[in-house]
């Protein structure tokens, strides 16, 4: 079925992510301003319908097949084959209102003020962190450092650190670890960019409860306002253009097209359907668009390439029965550890570990205590490609890990330095066993919240706690690429090796459209966003970050989304 609308809008927002929020939040301020924001995904208006959502534990949405895109599968490793469809893997993505931020780990961080240096010195100068840092402030409501100069105390969105009371004994023992070893203890992540560990700054309001950018931005007050309508669970299936410009989209909810026009289109659908979107639409690398069949509109030759992530990877302890977290579910991810690694063009920060309580909602979880770490200042890039079998399916993505040697030798230096601080012998009051592995495709099957789930992971943890060799048989199979961490660490080319298997990332994907001076060839936007060669067409999410900070990607995308709100409003 099909249906034309005769209601126009003066922008289109595709996408209802952290970006997409932001904006319709924003745009909407001007009564002038006709707003409509396209989310493919449910509305979440209610967080008491979704306690998943709401909860201090993030572990539960983000393994939630009702909130992802189910079968987005990526590569994520890097061969000299190259061949995503062979070892492609799920990768999770948000599909609700709120998007990645009303599933993610919740951290609320910014990343390095020379990411943003970086950004102006690369040809964007009003990208510098001098002029990101008021769309920083005006974000936030700092529960706890509202009043510094930093910070800032009445945005919208609320940040906090969560405190000493959800330290378990494990948590306890790693920052005397620490402390042993000279790091120091940071009152704040968002402050200045030093080495040491920290509280994880989180998206937390005070009653303990997930704000996301939707429950932040688009209040009861803000969805009241005439110029503004959010439509959900519609997809939007092509892009409109006339005479070279942008003038609406093709959308489909419920299996009814309708055409909808507005005097601009913003894609804020994220690093991974962005540019997938314009690939559709004829704008992206011409020889590729001409595999797929498309008609190329405007060749721009870097839409889908320079994907960037955070590399990862990741060691688990046997935590002793006094030492996990008990009582009800709450935040595991309690402190960061940022260190240089040293290596010559490496900025200072450029690592990351955090030590985190449990490994799992369920009661099998809450037998480990992973050490997660990853290369936080990150140089490898992929590429993203639509499927030419296909091209209105799911892209092919290809992150390339590690294919940037500095990425692959920190990411081992890493592992040692975890392998150190897991294996002192302080920690074996709360340790009792250290393993190297991934997330098997066991334990991804058992993550999905089900109270079956529940059940089954409780009788294999009383089972494991109580027999060793019990446990000395299961572990293998629950955890992916089971190593001895000490095998691994005494030879460096086969720890690289295995580095190479195993590596994941953080679920950051960016930088698939990025901004760019004139003079920059791959550049797919520029400076505010608009799309090269096409007028009235923009992108406002991670994929125009121009490299990836060395941060959560979901606050500095708020930030740009902030401040992009501000160009667009002048010049509507």
């Amino acid at each position: 079925m099909s249906a034309t609308s005769g209601r126009e809008a003066d922008v289109i927002i595709v996408g209802g992510g952290s970006a997409g929020c932001v904006l319709a939040a924003r745009l909407s301020e001007r009564p002038g301003i006709r707003v409509l924001l396209i989310e493919a995904g449910i509305d979440a208006e209610r967080p008491d319908d979704h306690p998943a959502l709401a909860s201090p534990y993030p572990g539960k949405a983000y393994t939630d097949p009702r909130y992802t895109w189910r079968g987005l599968r990526a590569n994520y490793g890097h061969t000299g084959a190259n061949r995503p469809e062979a070892r492609a893997t799920p990768y999770e993505q948000a599909r609700l209102l709120g998007g990645g931020c009303a599933i993610n780990g919740i951290g609320a961080n910014r990343g390095a003020p020379g990411d943003y240096d970086d950004w102006a010195a690369a040809g964007l100068p009003d990208w510098s962190f001098r002029d990101c840092l008021p769309y920083f402030r005006k974000l936030e409501r700092d529960l706890d450092f509202g009043d510094d100069p930093l910070h800032c105390a009445d945005g919208p969105f609320p940040v906090r650190r969560r405190g000493a009371g959800i330290w378990t004994p494990f948590i306890h023992a790693m920052l005397a670890n620490c402390e042993g070893r000279g790091i120091p203890f940071l009152p704040d992540q968002n402050g200045p960019w030093t080495d040491g560990t920290f509280e994880m700054v989180v998206n937390m309001d005070e009653s303990r409860r997930r704000v996301s950018c939707a429950w932040a931005y688009l209040t009861a007050e803000v969805r009241a306002r005439p110029n503004l309508e959010i439509r959900t669970e519609t997809q939007v299936a092509e892009l409109l253009f006339e005479e070279g410009r942008a003038v609406g989209v093709v959308a489909i909810r419920a299996g009814v097209r309708e055409t909808l026009g507005a005097r601009r289109v913003i894609l804020s659908a994220g690093a991974l359907a962005s540019p997938a979107i314009l690939m559709r639409a004829g704008i992206g690398p011409a020889a590729h668009l001409a595999e797929c069949g498309i008609a190329v509109r405007t060749n721009l030759p870097g839409v889908g390439q320079n994907l960037m992530e955070h590399p990862s990877a990741g060691l688990v302890t046997y935590l002793r029965p006094h030492a996990r977290q008990r009582g009800p579910l709450d935040y595991h991810i309690p402190i960061g550890y940022r260190f240089s690694s040293g290596h010559d063009g490496c900025p200072p920060g450029d690592m990351h570990m955090n030590f985190v309580t449990r490994a799992a909602w369920h009661r099998m979880g809450s037998l480990f205590g992973p050490l997660f770490f990853w290369v936080n200042k990150s140089y490898s890039t992929g590429q993203l490609l639509l499927d030419p079998a296909d091209p209105t399916g799911f892209p092919r993505i290809d992150f390339r890990m590690l294919s940037d040697r500095r990425d692959l030798v920190r990411l081992a230096d890493a592992f040692e330095r975890a392998v150190t601080l897991a294996a002192d012998p302080s920690l074996a009051r709360v340790v009792d066993g250290v393993y190297a592995g991934g997330l098997s495709g066991q334990a991804r099957r058992y993550a999905a919240p089900s109270r079956r789930n529940g059940i089954a992971t409780a009788l294999a943890a009383t089972g494991i706690d109580l027999v060793r060799r019990l446990r000395e048989t299961a572990l293998p199979y629950m955890i992916g690429n089971f190593r001895d961490p000490a095998e691994l660490v005494a030879d460096r080319d086969g720890l690289e090796a295995y580095l190479r298997t195993v590596v994941g990332g953080v679920w950051h994907p960016s930088c698939t459209c990025r901004m760019g001076p004139p003079d920059d060839a791959m550049a797919v936007t520029d400076a505010g966003g608009k799309v090269r060669g096409i007028d009235g067409l923009y992108v406002c999410d991670a994929s125009i970050m121009p490299s990836i900070p060395c941060a959560n990607t979901n606050v500095p995308t708020m930030m740009m989304a902030e401040k992009l709100a501000d160009a667009h409003k002048a010049t509507l």
